[in-house]
């Protein structure tokens, strides 16, 4: 029997196809736009395009946005295109975005404030209605993993409840990770694990031509406590730029290897920063049944270079 490997993953977008979900806050943030503004349905879906146009035709400049630093980028994270329509609204380069965001701030204290009341109500929700959204696969994925002794631990930034609600109805149980020690359990997870929270040093890598943001101090005590063997999530700012720089630095909770998943929208920078250099990612990913397969290439180098 091989040795323990400790494997941590993000959730959605790793386990989960999120479009679902992603597609119901675009809805409620239309609507509520719309309660406010009194266009009708035709003229503020056909703003409310153009806007998600302008955002997706530069990306560097749109994305999640805290305190004037990006943390991560709209063309590499699915759940960023509200928050960057938000930003673009906030911003008001146009007439239509000047007004709504007049309406927005009458109600609001801050345009981000808006759209995170639409987050956190659509997605509230949607795990009251739906049972689960996990990729077909992941159950039978979690119990290759339980039954080739890999220690499992979830690290993101959606609810806890979220992770261990879905995973339960295939009969699942998850410890929380906070309250729990490292290998005490094969399955554990920090919810609201605020990786998108960026340190002061302002500590940056360059991934394919992208400055990417990599000081994230609640992300890197998570790591630095699980040492992880291999990192795998969907979005390379938020789930792999720490870890990586973690390598370079030569911390030594860094991972072995780290993987990204390669969804339909995975940019060509993201592509083009894998490689063999410790701030290279290691593995893509194609799919969640994917996942054996790499750790078992990760462990069989493990074997031959220690």
């Amino acid at each position: 029997m091989s040795s323990p490997f400790t494997f941590v993953s993000d959730f959605d977008g790793v386990w989960t196809n999120p479009k679902r979900e992603l597609q119901a806050v675009h809805q409620t943030v239309q609507s509520n736009l719309r309660q406010m503004c009194g266009w009708s349905q035709p003229q503020l879906e056909e703003v409310y395009g153009y806007f998600r146009e302008q955002v997706l035709q530069r990306p560097h400049q749109h994305g999640w946005r805290i305190d004037g630093s990006f943390s991560s980028f709209v063309d590499e994270d699915f759940f960023a295109v509200p928050t960057s329509i938000a930003q673009y609204i906030d911003d008001a380069p146009c007439k239509h975005s000047t007004e709504l965001k007049s309406l927005i701030l009458q109600e609001f204290e801050t345009v981000l404030a808006f759209v995170d009341s639409c987050y956190f109500a659509t997605c509230q929700d949607f795990r009251n209605e739906v049972e689960h959204d996990l990729t077909e696969g992941s159950a039978r994925v979690l119990q290759w993993l339980l039954d080739n002794d890999v220690n499992v631990v979830f690290v993101t930034n959606a609810p806890t409840e979220k992770i261990t609600t879905w995973f339960s109805h295939h009969g699942f149980g998850i410890d929380d990770g906070r309250s729990t020690l490292p290998g005490s359990s094969r399955l554990r997870v920090y919810g609201r694990a605020g990786k998108q929270h960026l340190g002061a040093s302002g500590r940056s890598l360059d991934f394919g031509g992208r400055k990417v943001l990599c000081d994230r101090p609640q992300y890197r005590t998570v790591l630095e406590r699980e040492a992880p063997d291999l990192v795998i999530g969907d979005v390379l700012s938020l789930d792999l730029s720490q870890p990586l720089a973690m390598r370079v630095d030569g911390n030594a909770a860094a991972p072995t290897a780290v993987g990204i998943m390669h969804l339909q929208h995975t940019p060509e920078w993201v592509l083009e920063s894998i490689g063999p250099a410790p701030h290279e990612i290691d593995y893509l990913v194609p799919h969640v049944t994917s996942i054996p397969r790499v750790i078992e290439r990760v462990r069989e180098n493990l074997l031959i270079h220690g």
